[in-house]
């Protein structure tokens, strides 16, 4: 029953002028073909503005703005990032520039792990640190060595 009143209620909404059924056609009809022109503009603009941002051209940067509104090449990023390269634009890394970039990665990873200890958790090295406990500070220290490794003593459990 809701059904059919939310259609009674639509249909009582619409209004219908008799001998207008083609001049509303044809104007519905100019609308949508406006509306999706403006729509392919957007989607052109766009696809041009990703095109440039997958070149690692900054299109807001003042000075590629020139770049950007003279470029009439393939919109690639490969094409545009070379004609930006061949109008000077850009520079073209060099093989050098490469090799020190991956430098300076593994040297922030090195400065990163500095003072990093790794740790034997193995059960051969739990034993040989509580001993070495035992040895320096009697049983409680090796008590205190054996908590840390999850051991649990017999007055705790």
């Amino acid at each position: 029953m809701s059904d059919m009143y939310a259609e009674d209620e639509f249909d009582a909404q619409v209004e219908i002028e008799p001998g207008d059924g083609e001049a509303g056609d044809i104007k519905s009809l100019r609308r949508a073909a406006s509306g999706k022109k403006k729509l392919e503009q957007e989607l052109a603009e766009a696809r041009r503005q990703l095109a440039f941002v997958r070149a690692g051209i900054d299109p807001d940067d003042p000075r590629m703005r020139y770049f950007v509104k003279g470029y009439e090449g393939e919109l690639t990023a490969a094409a545009v990032r070379q004609a930006a390269i061949d109008a000077g634009f850009v520079q073209a890394p060099s093989e050098n520039q490469a090799a020190q970039a991956v430098q300076q990665a593994q040297d922030r990873v090195t400065i990163a792990s500095a003072g990093a200890a790794i740790e034997d958790s193995s059960e051969g090295a739990a034993l040989s640190r509580m001993q070495a406990a035992m040895e320096e500070g009697g049983l409680s220290a090796m008590l205190d060595v054996a908590r840390q490794y999850g051991i649990p003593i017999g007055s705790e459990m």
